[in-house]
């Protein structure tokens, strides 16, 4: 699992500190977008917002222009995120 500690705006404009953690998850890979003081997921567990694709790089992509730190782009397979209990 790979896992980044990302800053960005939050709703009111105000800064907010994002988890992004990567997994494969099946036979797919994910994304998952979690406040900064939520317990990471286990091996194979999705929470948070979660982002799914076909390799590492492109869920981090998809979840970094969701977060707006990225340039949307071509890309293999659709934008696909859902919010995980």
């Amino acid at each position: 699992m790979h896992s980044y500690r990302l800053l960005t705006i939050g709703p009111g404009n105000e800064p907010l500190w994002v988890r992004l953690y990567i997994q494969p998850v099946g036979e797919q890979w994910a994304a998952m977008l979690l406040g900064d003081t939520v317990p990471p997921p286990v091996s194979g567990e999705v929470k948070g917002l979660g982002f799914f694709g076909a390799s590492a790089d492109e869920v981090e992509h998809f979840a970094k222009v969701y977060l707006g730190m990225a340039n949307p782009r071509t890309v293999g397979a659709s934008l696909r995120a859902r919010r995980v209990q």
